[in-house]
């Protein structure tokens, strides 16, 4: 079933006109209409505020994705309205360590954000996070258990400060060959600085074959083999909760199987064992 467009009172209330069109990839649902990148709202206040911040924020060495108003508002009858920035995404193959250095500029400048982060929605995403950060109990059951188990004993505490950190930059970096990177779709997390940086190693060298030697770039930074350690659970964490929705009556029945997770885990290997190191 094609996904609903935006209304024409919702275009026209961020100043847009033209047919929208669906966009491929991501989680689905988003349209492009002229120069606009229009997606359907998860959580009214979340997205309030990461427009705000977004709109705030002050790129040195990146570009942003700044948020359409209306009037004072981002949100409309369930839609967020975005620039639409030049780039490409470059996922296998990407340049990873330039997008290293991009990660510590952005988290650089979410440093200065001085806006409480709002309660952020039950997804899987926020149950595997707080799992990684000890907030909540250990709780998986698939057959990544022993593995799992393994990296939640060899965790010790992590002394760096928490800021605003992005918390999906590997899949939200797009380059252009005359532009700086641009970063889009903020994943907003309190997590110490480094945190963003491992995420995008752990996402590169699992979700996009990246040398797994892309984890020795940052191997100086404070506590770096512990947010290593906690981004390769989170998302490992991930998969074992994805695996639970989608057993037989579940929320997401048939869609992520054992096959999946076991993939997962062979290409999380080689991390795994820079950590055993």
């Amino acid at each position: 079933m094609e996904p609903r467009p935006p209304s024409r009172a919702v275009l026209s209330a961020f100043g847009l006109s033209g047919e929208p069109v669906l966009l491929t990839g991501g989680q689905g649902g988003t349209f492009t209409a002229g120069d606009a990148v229009l997606k359907p709202s998860t959580d009214a206040v979340l997205d309030e505020w990461t427009a705000r911040v977004t709109t705030d924020l002050t790129p040195h060495g990146f570009r942003v994705a700044r948020p359409l108003a209306a009037g004072t508002a981002h949100v409309v009858d369930g839609w967020t309205a975005w620039e639409r920035v030049a780039g490409e995404h470059r996922l296998h193959g990407g340049p990873w360590r330039e997008a290293l250095a991009v990660a510590g500029r952005f988290s650089a400048a979410l440093r200065a954000v001085d806006r409480p982060l709002p309660e952020l929605p039950d997804t899987v995403w926020k149950q595997a996070d707080r799992m990684a950060w000890d907030e909540i109990p250990p709780a998986w059951w698939g057959p990544g258990t022993e593995v799992l188990d393994r990296l939640q004993a060899r965790k010790r505490p992590v002394a760096a400060a928490e800021q605003l950190v992005h918390g999906d930059l590997a899949g939200n970096l797009l380059w252009h060959p005359a532009l700086p990177p641009a970063v889009i779709d903020l994943t907003p997390y309190r997590r110490p600085a480094g945190y963003a940086s491992a995420l995008l190693v752990v996402d590169a060298v699992v979700a996009y074959g990246a040398d797994p030697g892309l984890v020795d770039e940052v191997a100086d930074r404070a506590d770096w083999d512990q947010l290593v350690l906690r981004a390769l659970l989170f998302r490992l964490i991930t998969d074992d909760l994805f695996l639970r929705e989608s057993a037989p009556g579940g929320p997401a029945s048939g869609r992520w199987g054992e096959r999946d997770v076991h993939r997962r885990m062979a290409c999380a290997r080689p991390l795994l064992t820079w950590l055993d190191g």
